[in-house]
């Protein structure tokens, strides 16, 4: 008789058992129900495996109990106790078969990419990433339950049942899927969602299944409909780049495999572009693929390494090449229409991705911190900071610059703003400017650059010649770098000390990089000076108590910070700020210490400026 190994694929919509002979030839398949572990528990995870192995036994001709090896891989067996029981049941029904419980991912890498190591991005009903290294080392994104995972079948389902519900009652767009999932679902009005949605025998995969009209009205254009199936796509992609940074695989360079497949990312090419193109804004390095084999394939290959056979040599793949271009330059999917859209669709779609360009900033927030505290420490030395850049990303710095004194009362020369092209730039574009390595080395010595100074290079591109002959300049005379990059890997990156690169990924207008990058390097900034004079005490709390007074406006919110301050009014406080030389740091710690203004200035210079240690012993 023919020797055999048997492997299951077991999920929260169905279960797949493939029987393949020594040579990793298919004899037979079968399938069946969900068997997640958490949906139907122990005696439905029994009954879908037995259903399903029993279907591929008949069609191979084979009896179950002789098999070699039997491996099962399974949702909701990525736990050791969960595992353990799984593995506990699998002997009672095969009790002569040496059989191992996987996880789910496990073997969908595996069918996916023939071979060790690589990444495995699951869609379903659930959603999970899951890796593995050169090492066998292991990790894993999502796969935490249907109310938990995000980028799932349930996830965008849900979303969109959500924005019905948002549409019904006026705060929500207008969108199309009311009319497609109440169609779908026999209903006439969006109330009867209520007890069809709470029913006690709803199934998760009832919900879950929903994802498919959603897809289908993203892809015709429909704003609602691609707000969920983005948020989906983005969550993959955040979850593949966690998982690749655990395992120590580089994100932007070289190239590893990356596997996309479960039901949402096989049956949807428009979803699975959509986050090829999300993964590959965030991991340059992922190189996205169609499955080679299913998962339950997947499992019968570990089966066949349980059994002590060598897998069998893997067809090539259907791979996804990625264009040789930075992220900010490729074709954005969602809007490769844009000139026939709608106005409303037009804004509607600028406005999706701006929000993707906050979302950016997440993941650099520890190193946008890191350079905060670096820049700071060198102002205390005496140091400056300065922003060099062309174009947008040059406007941009020194708007940041211009806005300092007023805001901070911060010296002369402190804040610096330098774009290529000079003044002129502002106002004009000076496009042949930035091609000019040497012009922005000669602007970083004109300011006589220093090792107490600051100089971050903003550039979306990651590679603008001026930049470059800057931040070349900066390390050269000790200065401490940064780059303002939105773009990865990025020749700026190799000369910066800290690298801040918010990835936004390409562009509602191909290029147009004053759109999602211009925003993100506005958000930056933002946080880079104001936390920076947070730290150098410019503020007391949340109050800008180095607020210059040149307006009526402005007098009127000194008088504003020292009421709140100091807890009196206004009145009271125009006559703090009168005794103090309107001093708004003067008038409030000779108030909250109840001494002159001469001891408060005295305080002052001792701590630094910085009213919290002024007046520390309130505290």
């Amino acid at each position: 008789m023919t020797s055999f190994v048997i492997g299951v694929d077991g999920g929260g919509s169905k279960t797949a058992a493939v029987i393949l002979d020594f040579q990793g030839r298919v004899l037979g398949r079968g399938k069946s129900g969900t068997s997640n572990y958490h949906l139907v528990g122990r005696a439905g995870v029994r009954r879908a495996m037995m259903q399903a192995m029993q279907a591929a036994a008949a069609e191979a001709h084979v009896p179950l109990a002789q098999a070699s090896a039997v491996v099962w891989a399974l949702a909701g067996a990525g736990r050791p106790e969960e595992a353990q029981d799984l593995r506990a049941l699998q002997a009672e029904v095969l009790p002569e078969v040496p059989g191992r419980v996987v996880n789910d991912a496990q073997a969908a890498l595996l069918g996916g990419v023939g071979a060790r190591p690589g990444i495995v991005v699951i869609a379903g009903t659930g959603a999970i990433v899951y890796g593995e290294n050169q090492h066998g080392q292991s990790a894993r994104a999502g796969g935490w339950g249907h109310l938990l995972d995000r980028g799932s079948g349930y996830a965008i389902a849900l979303r969109a049942l959500q924005a019905v519900a948002g549409t019904a009652d006026g705060t929500e767009l207008p969108t199309r899927l009311t009319e497609r999932l109440l169609d779908a679902l026999g209903f006439a009005s969006p109330e009867q969602l209520i007890p069809w949605l709470y029913a006690p025998e709803r199934q998760i995969a009832e919900i879950a299944a929903l994802a498919s009209l959603v897809l289908e009205e993203a892809e015709a254009g429909d704003l609602v409909a691609i707000d969920a199936v983005q948020q989906a796509a983005d969550a993959l992609a955040f979850n593949v780049a966690a998982v690749a940074r655990r395992l120590g695989i580089p994100l932007h360079e070289g190239g590893f495999p990356l596997v996309l497949t479960g039901g949402l990312l096989k049956g949807s090419n428009f979803f699975r572009t959509l986050t090829a193109q999300a993964i590959h804004a965030r991991v340059p390095a992922a190189d996205s693929r169609l499955p080679r084999a299913d998962a339950a394939t997947g499992a019968a290959f570990l089966a066949l390494e349980l059994a002590g056979h060598a897998l069998p040599a893997a067809s090539p793949a259907d791979a996804y090449t990625p264009p040789n271009l930075w992220a900010s330059e490729q074709r954005n999917v969602l809007t490769n229409n844009l000139d026939i859209r709608p106005t409303l669709d037009i804004v509607g779609l600028m406005h999706l991705e701006d929000r993707r360009a906050v979302a950016a900033v997440r993941p650099i927030l520890p190193h946008i911190a890191a350079a905060v505290d670096a820049i700071a420490d060198r102002i205390r030395q005496g140091g400056r900071l300065i922003y060099i850049g062309a174009g947008t990303s040059g406007r941009l710095g020194v708007l940041d610059a211009a806005e300092c004194p007023p805001t901070f009362n911060t010296a002369p020369g402190q804040v610096v703003g330098i774009i290529a092209g000079g003044v002129q730039a502002l106002t004009e574009a000076v496009e042949e400017a930035e091609d000019d390595p040497l012009a922005g080395a000669q602007a970083l010595r004109d300011l006589a650059i220093g090792p107490l100074d600051s100089v971050v290079g903003i550039a979306a591109s990651g590679r603008t010649p001026y930049v470059k002959g800057a931040l070349i300049e900066a390390r050269n005379q000790g200065a401490l770098t940064i780059a303002l990059i939105c773009n990865l890997p990025a020749p700026l990156a190799d000369l910066a000390d800290h690298v801040l690169a918010p990835l936004v990924g390409p562009e509602a207008i191909t290029g147009s990089t004053r759109l999602k990058a211009g925003t993100v390097q506005k958000l930056v900034l933002n946080m880079l000076s104001t936390a920076v004079m947070v730290r150098l005490g410019k503020t007391y709390g949340n109050l800008m108590v180095d607020v210059q007074q040149h307006n009526a406006k402005l007098q009127e919110r000194a008088r504003r910070i020292v009421a709140q301050a100091c807890g009196i009014s206004l009145d009271e406080a125009a006559e703090a700020l009168a005794r103090s030389d309107h001093n708004v740091k003067v008038a409030i710690v000779s108030t909250l210490l109840a001494c002159s203004p001469d001891v408060a200035r005295e305080r002052l210079q001792q701590a630094d400026g910085n009213v919290r240690l002024a007046v520390a012993e309130l505290a």
